[in-house]
């Protein structure tokens, strides 16, 4: 699904503004968009993370191109929602954009167990091999 089609359906009134320059120590938090694919591609995201990090390390980004997300920077709480499938779960999608329901996508790092114990042991190294 291209991103206009998604914008389109999820979020119309999405503005689509980028500043390369942009501070990431200055810039309003409650505004503040770590999934701007520019940012990668440009290789400026890492004063974001750190920022994000430092001040607000699980973030609600309320408007994007993607919608509306979460985003968690520290290690630790990365594991807890890693590791908490019951109240963080993979399925169906771990992708930005939901797949349609008609087109479900059955990728291993989207299951949680049990699906995902039972693909993982066949893939897992045989213990003292």
């Amino acid at each position: 699904m291209a991103n206009a089609d998604y914008v389109g359906r999820h979020n119309p009134d999405f503005v689509f503004d980028y500043d390369p320059g942009e501070d990431a120590w200055r810039t309003d938090l409650s505004t503040l968009d770590i999934s701007r694919a520019e940012r990668f591609r440009d290789d400026t995201m890492w004063p974001f993370f750190a920022r994000l990090r430092k001040e607000d390390p699980v973030h609600y980004c309320p408007d994007s191109l993607n919608g509306p997300y979460w985003s968690v920077t520290k290690y630790n709480d990365i594991m807890a929602v890693d590791t908490n499938h019951r109240q963080f779960s993979s399925e169906p999608s771990i992708v930005l954009f939901d797949p349609e329901e008609d087109f479900p996508l059955p990728m291993f790092i989207a299951m949680d167990p049990p699906k995902h114990d039972v693909q993982r042991k066949t893939v897992s190294p045989i213990a003292g091999a």
